[in-house]
């Protein structure tokens, strides 16, 4: 009985060891990413824009139908249409507000932020 007790406990030790070491499957995000996760989905209206002569400059729709959502929707938009000098001035317009941000999207480069829209 003793025996089989041990056996199980080092069965149970060494399977939480290999679980442990395993990677992660769902790996975090960068901090780029998950700026433009949340500018996707933080709706704002005029009255909330930190920036508004540069949404008045590229799209100045945006400015009344949603702020940095609706900004983000045209940046995917112009992802997915291999426009991604356009996708990487609007996604950084969103982020005005937050200079470590926008050097965080900067230090990804335009491609990877375009290839990371066209995700979405």
């Amino acid at each position: 009985m003793r025996l089989t007790l041990k056996i199980a406990l080092v069965c149970a030790l060494g399977a939480l060891l290999v679980c442990s070491l395993s990677p992660t499957v769902s790996a975090d995000k960068p901090d780029w990413q998950k700026h433009i996760d949340w500018s996707i989905g933080n709706s704002t209206g005029p009255d909330q824009l930190d920036c508004p002569a540069q949404y008045a400059a590229t799209e100045p729709h945006c400015a009344t139908e949603g702020g940095r959502a609706c900004l983000m929707g045209r940046a995917i938009d112009s992802a997915k249409h291999n426009n991604c000098q356009y996708a990487m001035r609007l996604t950084l317009i969103t982020q005005c507000h937050n200079q470590g941000a926008q050097q965080a999207l900067g230090a990804a480069g335009q491609s990877a932020v375009c290839d990371y829209l066209k995700t979405k």
